[in-house]
Order: C-alpha cells, then structure tokens, then sequence
C-alpha cells in the first residue's frame, strides 16, 4: 500500500477526492436537511430562539456522530474515517474535525474553506487539526 506521499509504507492512501465529496453531500447536505425538516416539523409549536437552539445541537451532534460512530454518506462511497495512529477515531477528534461547521457564525465559512481544501489537496483542513484522515474502507 502507498501513504499519502505516494511512498510504500503500509499507511493507508487518501480516498479520493471524488469519493470524499459524495460522502459529504450525503452526510454534510442531505442527511442535516432531512434532520432538519423533521425536527423542525417536530417543534412548530415550540418559539424560534428554542427550535434554532435544538437544530443547532442535533446538528452539531450528528457531525460527532458520523465522525465517531458511523457515516452512511462513507459508508456508501466505500470510505472510512480513521486516526493517523490507524485507530477508531475519539468523540475529541470528531468534534475537532468539525470545529469549523458547528460555529454558526463560521459556518458558511467553513463549509467553503473546508470543500475548497477538500478539492484542492484532497484533505480537509481540520483533518490535520484532528490527526484522522479519510481512507478506503
């Protein structure tokens, strides 16, 4: 197997950049608006200020979630996140490899400077941040 430099050392390469990208708008597009939708049906009769505040937290919960636990948007394209230590990635990392969407004021920010860094060098920028990377599964 080659690492991400291209050299053999048994480390795992990156998944491709056309994988990563539709794992994400399953997982970062679709799957938060379906969230959305249904909790948000679920609290009409809840005032604004808390229903903005619940989606914020189911939001930020099921990033933590697809990082830590399971990701189907991966899981579809044949991708899986992992440590650099090779290991199951820690509720941490996840929230650190997130940091930059569950901000809400920096979260259009993010979701821009993350896809362009996704497309540009075929990692996220928190990625580093966190220490995982995306690998074939």
């Amino acid at each position: 197997m080659e690492n991400v430099t291209g050299g053999p050392t048994g480390t795992p390469s990156l998944a491709p950049k056309g994988r990563r990208f539709a794992a994400g708008v399953i997982d970062l597009i679709i799957i938060p608006i379906i969230l959305g939708l249904v909790i948000g049906l679920m609290l009409l009769n809840v005032s604004e200020v808390v229903r903005s505040i619940i989606l914020i937290v189911v939001n930020i919960g099921w990033l933590i979630f697809r990082d830590a636990i399971y990701s189907p948007g991966r899981a579809m394209v044949g991708t899986k996140l992992i440590s650099l230590t090779g290991s199951k990635v820690s509720v941490g990392q996840a929230f650190i490899r997130n940091i930059l969407l569950v901000i809400p004021f920096v979260l259009v920010i993010g979701y821009i400077v993350e896809i362009v860094a996704l497309l540009a060098k075929g990692e996220r920028v928190a990625d580093a941040w966190a220490k995982t990377k995306v690998v074939p599964a």
